[in-house]
């Protein structure tokens, strides 16, 4: 028989231990072979006698410092049981499977008591079987994931934790210029160059790609956007990473950027030519006014001079600014009420302030805005009867309308003045305006004085059926 036993170990026993489908091994303190049952013998090659009373540590010298021989000492000292996987030791004993293969084991080390002295108890099976069916699942698996990951457009490309290039795709092969089989082994930065730290550099929970510059093997350069993910299999962990060309969208995008550009400038040279042009129409009714001897006249002259510098502020202010569809209206009406105070000849007679929210309009509606604002003001200023006028002029923004309004503490309105029954171009020119702003135009009668207030929306509603 090829098990050697105590004494005191029944035969029935020694019968269980030569049958067990499974390597037993009992060592004692000093590690040496007390039991060594056949199913040792067979896998390891050596009969009970080459292997009883010796220390295990010489039968199997590689244990020395591994992971086994510290569970021995565990198990004999305080009799922590501990379990040794295949996955992480799969020829730990250098076992031989009856084909002469070599075998993938696990191994279980626990205490056992047999008399005054501790003993440590050895199974070991042979996984060699489930290990090989795990193979063959794992190598379908990647089989499939690989075909599905060849068809892929994206350049994809797998590491380990290291950085070391284990495996890349067809489109990577076909982006970098490597082939599979030259990129295996090699460091990331073969195809990232000096990006390759970002590789190597966790990405925070829910980040999105990260850009680097590829190289190729023929030394050009590509834009990638890389989005990174790490997994691991039976311990062995890995980096997997797509690396998106993002070369032609990027240079769309710069075309764009440059597009943008020129249509900025365009659009500012634009408005600079239509507040020149303004001007110049501006200037030659001025030129012209001053040969008119009627004072009726002259007045309407000036008002159409007024009304042009509200349209050619405006533009001016589109000219000064990069933002080329609204206009900031709390400065645009300082701007106005500048203009006016010098058009009028002699500021000392009145006083303007201007106390506005900052709001932005799109310039369509800030034009005839700008118009009601100078009729509303040069009204105001005109029908002062040369008293010590204090003019008033506010916007307040509530939600999505604001309120324009122009008080005055003039002699206030007529008793009889009615908005439908004016003559007074003018105000027929406001309620015009208010009415193509969608807005509402009140009449205020104060005392003393008098006031307008629009409310408009600050944005064009379509106007509805009734």
């Amino acid at each position: 028989m090829a098990d050697r036993l105590p004494d005191r170990v029944p035969d029935v026993l020694s019968g269980i231990l030569g049958a067990l489908d499974a390597g037993v091994i009992v060592l004692d303190t000093g590690f040496g072979v007390r039991v060594w049952n056949a199913w040792m013998v067979r896998a390891s090659g050596r009969a009970a006698e080459q292997a009883m009373g010796r220390d295990f540590r010489a039968l199997f010298p590689e244990i020395r410092d591994s992971r086994i021989e510290a569970a021995i000492f565990d198990a004999l000292a305080t009799g922590a049981p501990a379990v040794l996987s295949h996955t992480l030791n799969r020829f730990l004993l250098g076992l031989k499977r009856p084909n002469g293969q070599p075998m993938v084991h696990s191994t279980t080390v626990r205490r056992i008591a047999a008399g005054d002295e501790p003993l440590c108890l050895v199974q070991i099976s042979d996984v060699s079987a489930a290990a090989e069916r795990d193979r063959l699942l794992r190598e379908r698996r990647e089989a499939r994931y690989r075909a599905v990951v060849d068809t892929a457009r994206d350049a994809i490309v797998t590491t380990d934790t290291g950085g070391l290039i284990q495996w890349l795709n067809r489109a990577a092969e076909e982006e970098f210029g490597y082939t599979a089989a030259e990129a295996a082994g090699q460091p990331i930065g073969l195809i990232l160059g000096d990006a390759a730290d970002l590789w190597l550099t966790p990405q925070e929970p829910g980040a999105g790609p990260r850009e680097a510059a590829g190289r190729c093997k023929d030394g050009s350069t590509v834009d990638l956007e890389v989005s990174l993910a790490r997994w691991s299999v039976e311990g062995s962990g890995s980096v997997t990473g797509i690396l998106r060309d993002v070369s032609d969208r990027r240079r769309v995008q710069q075309e764009l950027h440059r597009a943008l550009e020129q249509k900025s400038l365009l659009l500012r040279e634009v408005n600079h030519r239509v507040k020149n042009s303004l001007h110049l129409v501006s200037s030659l009714l001025q030129l012209q006014q001053r040969g008119i001897s009627d004072a009726a006249l002259r007045h309407q002259m000036q008002d159409a001079v007024s009304r042009i510098h509200a349209i050619a502020q405006v533009h001016s202010r589109l000219y000064q600014t990069e933002n080329f569809e609204t206009v900031e209206l709390a400065t645009y009406f300082q701007a106005l009420c500048d203009d006016l105070v010098s058009a009028s000849g002699d500021a000392t007679r009145f006083t303007l302030r201007v106390e506005a929210d900052p709001v932005e309009m799109a310039i369509d509606r800030a034009v005839p805005l700008g118009l009601i604002a100078n009729e509303l003001i040069t009204n105001a200023i005109k029908h002062g009867a040369g008293q010590c006028l204090d003019v008033l002029v506010s916007l307040r923004r509530t939600g999505e309308h604001i309120q324009f309004t122009v008080t005055d503490n003039g002699p206030g309105l007529p008793a009889d003045f009615s908005l439908e029954q004016t003559k007074s171009l003018g105000m027929r020119i406001v309620s015009t305006m208010a009415r193509q702003l969608g807005g509402a135009l009140e009449v205020l009668r104060l005392q003393p004085g008098a006031g307008f207030r629009v409310d408009i929306p600050l944005i064009a509603v379509a106007a509805t059926a009734p």
